[in-house]
């Protein structure tokens, strides 16, 4: 058996060991490296039974790929030379995301995000709910949309303790709604009209003043997220022309919202659209394409195209990446600016059906997760693109959606009927890694 020469290296300064050449056999795995880095640690720190550290698993880079089979078969794949000497980073594993909440609804759930305080949720019964977090449902609505709710988002500015959110729905609308904590009630403040059919995606920008959102119309509109009507806009003149009791029926149904913006390009439904930054967002639509926009002309900037149907899209703002959910059972990862070399950066494979939802992680630029038609919720690791981290298969139907902006918990929802919130670690993770 062939053997081979390695050198250990982490970042993690808790888990150092000396950094000199060692030789480990070709069919070394994860968990012999692990044994390896254990011993290691207990000659140099003198490591008991009882010590924390004695009970971590670790993980193993090995050209920019985590080691998932045989270390020789993975110099083999990336086309390594055996005779040089293997540099072999490793860091603490992830664990194992842990159930920690479960909601029950009344039928398909389609939309949800979490903010620190509190778990939004559209769904296919045009409702949309507010839980706190440890799952008491705090107020429903269902009068604001006729038909099902696709989408659902936060909006971060607040006023005292009133927060704001946003619901897409197939019945062409978008809600502006105020929540209000202390008395449990929610309001429609606008209804946001301009598409022309189901609306199916929205986004909020980083300061919490604009959204955009994605439509079967194939349209891209920009708004505003002002819980005011705006001084010198139509919005205004039209109010100001009502009677006072019709101004009251108008104000207790929401006042129309026109967009700021609309931008075309697109062929298809527009499935996803990010920030990335405050003036450039992206959207990815089921005619295969990716485009970034320019929100201060209106202009299209790049067009990455495709070979498979869109079905979800998320920016990374660490990783600088664009990851996609498609038909074809893959995540993709894109580089939105690129305009040189292959579209499609990485490929992320395991899924058996159409993946409906990614989301990255808020805290790491390797990490994120993804729902499918197969009913599973899966977390990756971009570095291990042939292989997630781990399947979460609480579900037992269809997952329509997924949410990981709380470093520390994901939500994914179904048509089970059902949110599950995931524990996760990767928060920390990340911090010990600085």
């Amino acid at each position: 058996m062939s053997h081979l020469q390695v050198k250990f290296h982490t970042k993690q300064q808790r888990y150092k060991v000396g950094e000199s050449p060692f030789s480990v056999l070709g069919s070394v795995s994860s968990s012999d490296l692990n044994e390896v880095i254990h011993k290691l640690l207990e000659e140099e720190e003198r490591l008991d039974e009882d010590s924390d550290k004695s009970q971590v698993e670790f993980d193993f880079l090995v050209a920019g790929e985590l080691l998932r089979s045989t270390l020789l078969e993975h110099i083999h794949d990336k086309g390594l030379s055996v005779e040089s000497v293997l540099l072999v980073e490793y860091f603490e594993k992830e664990n194992a995301p842990e159930l920690e909440l479960c909601l029950d609804h009344k039928d398909w759930m389609s939309g949800v995000q979490l903010d620190e305080d509190f778990i939004l949720a559209g769904s296919y019964d045009c409702s949309v709910t507010v839980w706190d977090r440890k799952g008491d449902e705090l107020v429903s609505s269902s009068v604001g949309h006729s038909e099902p709710v696709k989408d659902v988002a936060w909006i971060k500015h607040s006023k005292g303790d009133e927060k704001y959110f946003l619901s897409g729905s197939q019945d062409q609308n978008i809600i502006l709604w105020k929540y209000e904590p202390s008395l449990l009630k929610v309001k429609c403040l606008f209804r946001c009209k301009g598409h022309s059919k189901s609306v199916e995606c929205l986004s909020v920008n980083r300061s919490g003043t604009k959204f955009v959102s994605g439509s079967w119309d194939c349209s891209i509109k920009l708004w505003t997220t002002s819980p005011d009507l705006e001084p010198g806009t139509k919005e205004v003149e039209e109010v100001e022309k009502l009677s006072s009791r019709k101004r009251q029926k108008v104000e207790k149904k929401g006042y129309h919202r026109t967009p700021k913006m609309t931008l075309c390009g697109h062929t298809e439904a527009v499935s996803g659209v990010s920030w990335l930054s405050e003036h450039e967002i992206c959207s990815g639509s089921w005619d295969h394409t990716i485009r970034t926009w320019d929100l201060r002309t209106g202009e299209e900037l790049s067009c990455l195209r495709g070979s498979k149907a869109i079905t979800s899209l998320d920016y990374s703002n660490l990783s600088r990446m664009v990851a996609t959910g498609n038909v074809d059972r893959h995540i993709r990862l894109w580089d939105p600016r690129s305009e040189e070399g292959a579209v499609v950066k990485s490929s992320l494979t395991s899924h058996q059906g159409w993946v409906t939802s990614v989301r990255w992680s808020p805290l790491s630029p390797h990490l994120l997760v993804s729902g499918s038609l197969d009913n599973v919720v899966k977390t990756w690791d971009t570095r291990s693109p042939k292989t997630p981290l781990y399947d979460l298969t609480s579900h037992t139907d269809k997952v329509m959606c997924v949410d990981w902006s709380q470093s520390e918990t994901i939500a994914s929802g179904g048509a089970d009927n059902k949110i599950f919130l995931f524990s996760s670690n990767s928060g920390n993770i990340e911090q010990k890694l600085e």
